[in-house]
């Protein structure tokens, strides 16, 4: 699998692309940035989403240690970054969930594909899953 690199936080967040899959991943290290990496990460993901006509949308939070600051959970809920998704070509969404040795809660985990559709509506699919085969399977669907 090649990645194309497109953005990059040292210790923080990669971001590329993945030509197989069709995919931009979104490597978290942490997601908990005080200041705005969050967001500058999420924006330069979407900017080569739109510019690039990307439909499949890899997010691997497996390793970070550390969930989102409060702001930043209350901006990823908003009207605004729902908005963003929607107006993009971004159609099918996976999340790599946490392993149990970062010691994040997970609780969240149990209804996310379920929010995630009732967040961004029709046409849009997502899927939990840290199995590659799987995801591929599901983005070829």
């Amino acid at each position: 699998m090649s990645e194309l690199p497109v953005y990059s936080i040292q210790n923080f967040v990669e971001v590329s692309y993945w030509p197989d899959l069709k995919a931009v991943m979104i490597k978290w290290h942490s997601e908990y940035d005080e200041d705005t990496a969050v967001k500058d990460a999420v924006h330069a993901a979407l900017e080569y989403v739109r510019k690039h006509e990307v439909p499949h949308w890899l997010a691997d939070i497996s390793t970070s240690r550390q969930g989102l600051t409060p702001e930043d959970q209350d901006w990823v809920n908003s009207d605004d970054f729902r908005n963003e998704i929607t107006n993009s070509p971004l159609r099918k969404f996976v999340l790599i969930p946490p392993l149990p040795e970062t010691g994040q809660d997970v609780s969240w985990l149990a209804d996310w594909e379920t929010n995630t559709l009732a967040k961004f509506g029709e046409g849009v699919s997502a899927k939990l899953s840290s199995d590659m085969e799987e995801i591929r399977a599901f983005f070829d669907e």
